[in-house]
């Protein structure tokens, strides 16, 4: 009995000490965090790939937060040996950072080189690289997701006709802090304390606030404020579904610096310039309440109090738009001078032949 009560008491402390870990990596979410103890729940994208370039070889692996497009972890090894060209990259990530901790154990890696080149890609790699890579995932499509990846890494490495070899597969943030040899573990200290209530505010709450998301996919929920134009802007009052506008992102959480990096809307002073979003939804009751998509299921809450003001609208589609009126005016006007040209001709032949006769 008592060695049964004893492994009872493990394994209790083993979950609870699980359910921890999955509470940090989801915030605080308890759903979620049940679910990715269940393995119902998957947040990781685990990128394995060796390349060659020349007499340089190279093999990394990457896992990638698929919620918020974020980089959370690597490992890369570049070096001169034929022994990384040997790895499959088809076999599960455990196994295959397995094989790249061997190599590194035994010397077969140029740490100096390795260092720079994930310096590059980390970079690199950021929320907008990260948007493009996983549509081409999301399809299932593996020879794009090299190929796109094949020219990302010829691009911030500068290394030319890369041979590349990449798979991917699913995981969680559980899986990676239990199981991973390369990683950077959670702070024991950290992990103790729990989020907090000031980191928890911090981070970006997904949630939906409204109907007309239902059932949409939802990466991140920000808040923002109208980007206002009191000569060339929209009248509020008439703003609708599909409209283009610009909006000025009011969260200053990490999430918020990533979505205006990908927009190249935040400067080196750290200030975070107007990025563009198409309305899907408006509601009005004392205030104006608008969502708009800036991104794939990435959104934007906008609550407007004043009724009587003008919205920018996106500069691109705004143009693109004024260029076409413009245009069309101008060949309506060409079209109107050839009409009564030929109205004048006409009347003048008409007058010639009633005179002669």
């Amino acid at each position: 009995m008592g060695n049964e009560l004893e492994t009872a008491a493990t394994n209790f402390s083993e979950q609870a000490k699980k359910l921890q870990i999955a509470l940090y990596y989801t915030h605080n979410d308890e759903e979620k965090s049940k679910k990715m103890l269940n393995d119902t729940y998957r947040d990781l994208v685990v990128l394995k790939g060796r390349f060659s370039s020349a007499s340089v070889y190279g093999a990394f692996i990457i896992f990638v937060n698929s919620v918020y497009l974020k980089v959370v972890n690597s490992f890369f090894i570049v070096s001169r040996s034929f022994e990384l060209a040997d790895l499959k990259t088809s076999i599960d990530w455990r196994n295959f950072e397995k094989q790249l901790d061997d190599v590194q154990k035994k010397g077969g890696g140029d740490d100096i080189f390795a260092a720079q080149v994930k310096e590059n890609i980390a970079r690199n790699l950021n929320f907008q690289e990260l948007t493009k890579l996983f549509k081409l995932i999301e399809l299932n499509d593996a020879i794009a997701v090299n190929h796109s990846f094949q020219k990302f890494l010829s691009d911030v490495t500068g290394f030319q006709n890369i041979e590349l070899s990449l798979d991917y597969e699913t995981s969680t943030s559980l899986a990676m802090e239990i199981h991973s040899i390369t990683g950077a573990k959670i702070p024991p200290a950290e992990l103790a304390r729990g989020q907090g209530e000031e980191k928890a505010a911090q981070e970006v709450k997904i949630e939906k606030v409204d109907d007309s998301l239902e059932g949409k996919e939802i990466k991140l929920m920000l808040n923002g404020a109208l980007i206002l134009s009191p000569i060339k802007g929209k009248d509020i009052a008439k703003l609708t579904i599909g409209d283009r506008i610009m909006i000025s992102i009011i969260d200053k959480n990490p999430r918020a610096v990533d979505v205006a990096k990908a927009f190249n809307a935040y400067d080196s002073e750290g200030k975070i310039k107007p990025i563009p979003g198409r309305i899907v939804s408006i509601k009005r009751d004392d205030c104006l309440h608008v969502m708009a998509i800036v991104a794939k299921g990435i959104y934007m809450k906008i609550v407007e109090e004043e009724d009587n003001i003008k919205v920018a609208m996106d500069p691109t589609y705004f143009n693109q738009s004024g260029k076409t009126d413009a245009d069309e005016s101008g060949n309506s006007r060409t079209m109107l001078i050839i009409l009564s040209v030929v109205f004048l001709l006409l009347i003048g032949i008409v007058l010639f032949f009633v005179f002669k006769a």
